[in-house]
């Protein structure tokens, strides 16, 4: 769902670790921070804590490339490289990430 000035958004929920939130945009390029431009669509909400004119966000997370589900940006939750993974779906490719990228997972996997 990509919100825009009609659509208000909806709420976002981390497949991995619940987190619940109203998010007020889906996508690449927010229309309130049009000087922002990301690599995959984003759920982003307003910050709530700074004032209307300062138009600050906070980024909640986005959709994991291989499942499609929600992840949130925190790191025991998903992955970024080249592309955003929940953990789950890092680790079933392993093998197709760098030795470092592999390590970190690895101990990701066994928190």
């Amino acid at each position: 769902m990509k919100a825009d000035e009609e659509n208000p958004g909806g709420d976002f929920i981390c497949s991995v670790c619940s987190l619940t939130e109203h998010f007020d945009y889906k996508g690449k390029q927010p229309p309130f921070q049009k000087q922002l431009v990301f690599q995959y669509d984003t759920y982003i909400m307003k910050d709530p804590f700074s004032l209307p004119s300062k138009h600050q966000i906070l980024v909640l997370g986005g959709d994991c490339i291989e499942c499609s589900k929600q992840v949130c940006q925190n790191s025991e939750c998903s992955i970024y490289y080249n592309r955003l993974y929940c953990l789950q779906c890092a680790l079933k490719a392993l093998h197709t990430f760098p030795k470092a990228v592999q390590t970190k997972l690895s101990k990701l996997k066994d928190k």
